[in-house]
């Protein structure tokens, strides 16, 4: 069986039009989100998708508003099951900001949100990790946040196809990322992908729309930091979307499953 998966960073819910054209074009069967506003209105917008949301999970505030993980399915292909919100631990730099907005934002943590899938007609299981780690931090913290879920993954017993996905913030030494995920079995679907972030977004703030120029000129064709990787399944699609709605790209991927899996 085949499945379609997308990945969006949606830069403070300000994607959700791209999302619309992208579902036009793609029909991915999941979505995962990041940086996406969780609020029932929100939800609703890519529920009139044809959509149901699995569940989320809040990671921060910003402009009065929580913004989190969030990951959808299409009901006709997949039943949902079950969820896990992985917390992620703070670096120094996280504590100092938290510190000097801490009656702004409440108390809030990176999360990693775990879903679990089954498909309707054959019954292959499926676990989906949407990811979105600190861009406040060291690719040292980050490491410690990735393998709080590669510990996760090592309790499965069972091998079930598992997707990692989303916005690992991992912009420099990439190699160390594809080291630490290959010794866990996983390979990534995006390596054919060189950069995820987009340079023309419809940013909100002087400062942001400085940095992107700065970002145009420099380092447009050399960040990324959007990855799918998978295992106890086969790659057979990625690619990113076209679209100017946020400051990442979507990346599109296409799975088999494969029957002889112990699912």
């Amino acid at each position: 069986m085949d499945f379609s998966l997308l990945t969006y960073n949606t830069l403070f819910s300000n994607a959700l039009l791209g999302l619309k054209k992208v579902h036009a074009s793609q029909h991915p069967d999941i979505i995962c989100l990041q940086e996406i506003d969780t609020s029932e209105t929100t939800f609703k917008q890519v529920e009139a998708l044809g959509y149901k949301l699995a569940d989320y999970a809040n990671a921060f505030i910003k402009f009065g508003k929580i913004y989190g993980v969030a990951t959808f399915y299409n009901p006709k292909k997949f039943v949902f099951i079950r969820s896990k919100v992985i917390f992620l631990p703070k670096g120094f730099l996280e504590i100092v900001m938290y510190l000097m907005r801490v009656f702004r934002t409440g108390r809030k943590n990176r999360t990693i949100l775990k879903t679990e899938f089954a498909c309707n007609k054959t019954g292959h299981k499926l676990v989906i990790y949407n990811v979105h780690l600190t861009p406040n931090g060291t690719n040292s913290l980050r490491q410690r946040q990735i393998q709080l879920m590669l510990d996760d993954v090592k309790l499965t017993k069972v091998n079930k196809p598992t997707i990692m996905t989303g916005d690992f913030n991992y912009p420099y030494r990439r190699k160390q990322l594809e080291t630490l995920m290959h010794a866990y079995g996983l390979k990534e679907a995006t390596n054919s992908i060189f950069f995820t972030m987009h340079a023309n977004a419809p940013f909100s703030t002087w400062l942001e729309r400085f940095a992107s120029k700065i970002f145009t000129r420099f380092m447009r064709n050399r960040v990324k930091l959007d990855y799918v990787f998978y295992k106890n399944c086969i790659s057979l699609l990625a690619k990113k979307i076209n679209v100017e709605y946020s400051d990442h790209y979507p990346i599109y991927t296409v799975f088999k499953l494969e029957k002889t899996l112990d699912c």
